[in-house]
C-alpha cells in the first residue's frame, strides 16, 4: 500500500490500494459506473441525486428507457453507452462514462441527442395521431440532455469558470448574434473530471464532493469522513465491492478483463507502428500514424501532443518504455506523469 500525492488525484493524506479488488469500484470505468447508477429497481435515487447535486437539475422521479430504442448497434448499446433514462417531466436524459480519447467525441453527443429525438418522434407520431387525430407530427419532443462524464485530457470542451461551476460546461443552440437561446430542447453537457484536482477536504459544495467521489472513489480504502447521514454515503455503500453478491462481482470483472483485452490489443497497435517507422515520431493513434512519422514529432507543438498521448496511454496500462517508444518522450518523462 503506498500513500496518495497531494494534487495526485485528489486524495491526500489517505491511504489507496493499488491491487484489485479494490474497496471501492471503479466508477471511471463505464462497468463500475452503469451497474451503480444504471441498474433498474436499484440505482433511481442515486441517479436522481447525482444529477440534481452534479447539473442542478430537479428530478423527482426517473424511469430507465432501453438503448435498443436508440437505434444504435449492439456493439455501440453495450460498449459506448450507460444509462438512458426520462424524468417525470418528459425530459430525455442521456449518460455516459467516457474514459477514451476521441476525435470527435463533441460530435457523437450531438448524434446521439438526434437519436433521442428520432426515438421521441416515433412516440408523438402514433399519439398525436391516435389521441389528437393529427395525420402528421408537428415535430413537439420533450427536451434532451446528453450528460458525457470526460476522465480523459482534451482541448475541445472549455469549461472556463464564468460565474458557475470550472468543471462542466454546458451548450444549447443560441443565436451567434444575439446569444438568444432557441429554446431548451437540447442540452449538450460535459463534465471534465480530468481536471477535477480538488481533496475532498477542500470540496466547497455538495457538487465537487460527488466530483471528487466519482474520480477517486476506486483509490480509497475507506469512505472520506463526514458523508455520514448524506447521499454520498448512499454512494459509497452502493459502490463498496465487498458487500456485493458473487454474481454482481463477475459481471464487473468481466467488463473490466474485456476493458483490459482492448488495452492489450491498443498495445500490441502501438508496437505494429513503432517497427513501421513512428518511434522517431510523435504517434498520432492508427489514423494519422504511419502517413506522417517522424515530421510529425518535429513540427512545432509535438511535445505538447506527445504529452497528452502518453497520458492516455498509462490509462491504458500500457508499460512506461512502449510509450516512450511511441511517442519520443523519455521513459523518465512518462514515469512522471
Amino acid at each position: 500500500m503506498e500513500k496518495m500525492k497531494k494534487n495526485g488525484g485528489g486524495a491526500k493524506g489517505i491511504d489507496v490500494v493499488r491491487e484489485e479488488p479494490a474497496t471501492f469500484v471503479n466508477l471511471t470505468y463505464d462497468p463500475g459506473f452503469k451497474i451503480v447508477f444504471g441498474t433498474e429497481g436499484k440505482s433511481e435515487r442515486l441517479l436522481m441525486t447525482l444529477l440534481n447535486s452534479v447539473l442542478g437539475m430537479r428530478i423527482v422521479s426517473v424511469k430507465y428507457l432501453p438503448t435498443e430504442r436508440l437505434g444504435l448497434t449492439e456493439e455501440e448499446s453495450s460498449s459506448f453507452f450507460d444509462v438512458y433514462c426520462e424524468d417525470i417531466s418528459g425530459r430525455r436524459i442521456l449518460i455516459e462514462m467516457q474514459m477514451w480519447s476521441q476525435h470527435y467525441f463533441h460530435k457523437r453527443a450531438v448524434y446521439y441527442s438526434s437519436l433521442s429525438v428520432r426515438d421521441q418522434s416515433f412516440i408523438e407520431k402514433k399519439y398525436q395521431k391516435e389521441k389528437l387525430g393529427r395525420r402528421n407530427w408537428n415535430y413537439y419532443f420533450a427536451p434532451v440532455y446528453v450528460v458525457s462524464f470526460l476522465n480523459f485530457p482534451n482541448t475541445i470542451v472549455d469549461t472556463k469558470d464564468e460565474g458557475g461551476n470550472p468543471y462542466i460546461s454546458h451548450y444549447v443552440y443560441r443565436s451567434r448574434d444575439t446569444g438568444r437561446e432557441l429554446g431548451d430542447e437540447t442540452n449538450i453537457i460535459f463534465i471534465d473530471l480530468e481536471k477535477f484536482r480538488k481533496d475532498f477536504e477542500d470540496c466547497k459544495d455538495e457538487c465537487e464532493r460527488w466530483l471528487y467521489s466519482i474520480r477517486n472513489m476506486h483509490r480509497l480504502k475507506k469512505r472520506p469522513d463526514g458523508i455520514e447521514g448524506t447521499e454520498l454515503e448512499e454512494l459509497y455503500n452502493e459502490a463498496y465491492y465487498a458487500a456485493w453478491p458473487a454474481e454482481k462481482r463477475t459481471l464487473y470483472e468481466k467488463n473490466i478483463m474485456n476493458r483490459n483485452d482492448y488495452g492489450n490489443i491498443l498495445e500490441e497497435r502501438y508496437e505494429d507502428g513503432l517497427a513501421a517507422g513512428l518511434a522517431e515520431g510523435v504517434a498520432r493513434g492508427r489514423e494519422e500514424g504511419r502517413a506522417e512519422g517522424r515530421a510529425e514529432g518535429r513540427e512545432e507543438g509535438g511535445q505538447t501532443k506527445a504529452l497528452e498521448i502518453a497520458i492516455n496511454l498509462k490509462r491504458t496500462g500500457i508499460a512506461n518504455d512502449v510509450i516512450a517508444k511511441a511517442t519520443g518522450l523519455t521513459e523518465e518523462q512518462v514515469e512522471a506523469l
